[in-house]
């Protein structure tokens, strides 16, 4: 039997599809980008028939599982709107060239490449966040890496990342039905803001204090939400955050874990339980984990050789969800799709 997906689930269902062709297309110049730096035809002996079926049929589970989600009402439309297609099309040939020094770096397996600005910016950060993470121009301290970073997650994984960024919502609505009104949210490591746009839409009334370790970063962030209100912005690490004990109703992060050795990993757990109010939520949303899949162990092991991602093999290995029942954290929840899990934990209250 056919299934049968009502009107507005096809639109947004087709639009997803679109926006996932548009950024495979743009995915297919990489190989360029490898021979032009290296001299080398990129070639990955993973990339089989088999596997390539295997991954778009992941996709368009997750996609159709985000086209429901906007169904329910778990979020609105206006969460696919997509950016001024002027302002993509002139960011890609800056892609293209920052794809050019991507392979160089990868190729000399240079990990430490930094122009002035990073150089001054990095002096008082962790010695684990002064690297160039996916071998990207100034890791994670230039405006320049900032203005592209969210097309370049884009790319890697053909428009999806949006998606699975979204996984956390629903997780978080079964707590928090309403439009957020009186709930004081974290997101810690926000990056450009990407996640706290769509948790703004979602909970509306919502009070969001947005941190992250990086300055232009944090900045990009300001200018991505500057159209809504009850926002703070504040600099600062995920293992020592700069705020009272419970404080927040839900504390959550986005693609964080898995860029973190594992001793700062238990530190952002434990700070996010100290923030928390009793009752309150954590929230993640990451990369899955060996646990989690046996179908994509293949991509999994290759994706720390590609990308410099140091600490990934080790976050395959030890759970979240171990690392989050340890430190006091019951009623897990999850959810997950494509290359993606979300997780939910509540810290409880006192007996």
């Amino acid at each position: 039997m056919k299934l049968k997906i009502p009107y507005q689930d096809k639109i947004t269902l087709g639009y997803s599809l679109a926006r996932t062709v548009h950024y495979t297309t743009q995915k297919l110049y990489l190989p360029l980008f490898e021979f032009l730096a290296t001299g080398k035809n990129l070639h990955r002996g993973h990339t089989t028939p088999q596997n390539v079926k295997l991954i778009y049929s992941e996709l368009y589970r997750l996609l159709k599982k985000d086209s429901d989600n906007i169904s329910k009402g778990l979020y609105p439309w206006e969460v696919l709107k997509p950016e001024k297609m002027t302002e993509h099309l002139r960011r890609f040939p800056r892609i293209i060239m920052d794809g050019y020094q991507i392979a160089k770096r990868r190729e000399n397996k240079n990990q430490k490449d930094f122009n002035p600005e990073a150089q001054e910016l990095m002096r008082d950060l962790p010695e684990y966040y002064q690297r160039n993470f996916h071998f990207q121009t100034g890791g994670y301290l230039t405006k320049d890496s900032a203005d592209l970073y969210e097309h370049q997650v884009e790319i890697l994984f053909s428009g999806a990342a949006d998606a699975m960024r979204r996984l956390i919502i629903p997780l978080l609505k079964e707590p928090y039905p309403g439009d957020g009104e009186g709930l004081h949210f974290l997101e810690v490591a926000a990056g450009t803001g990407r996640l706290t746009r769509f948790m703004k839409m979602a909970f509306p009334k919502a009070k969001i204090t947005v941190l992250d370790l990086s300055s232009p970063y944090l900045k990009k962030a300001q200018e991505n939400l500057a159209e809504f209100d009850r926002l703070d912005f504040v600099q600062g690490a995920a293992e020592e955050l700069p705020f009272k004990d419970g404080i927040f109703d839900c504390v959550y992060s986005c693609f964080l874990f898995h860029e973190l050795p594992i001793e700062i990993r238990r530190q952002v757990v434990a700070e996010t339980f100290r923030v928390l109010k009793e009752g309150g939520w954590m929230g993640l949303v990451d990369s899955v984990q060996n646990e989690d899949v046996s179908h994509f162990e293949w991509a999994l092991e290759q994706f720390p050789v590609d990308f410099h991602e140091p600490f990934y093999k080790n976050y395959l290995l030890n759970p979240m969800e171990g690392l989050m029942t340890y430190r006091g954290f019951d009623k897990l929840k999850r959810d997950q799709g494509f290359f993606a899990k979300a997780l939910v934990g509540q810290k409880p209250f006192s007996s």
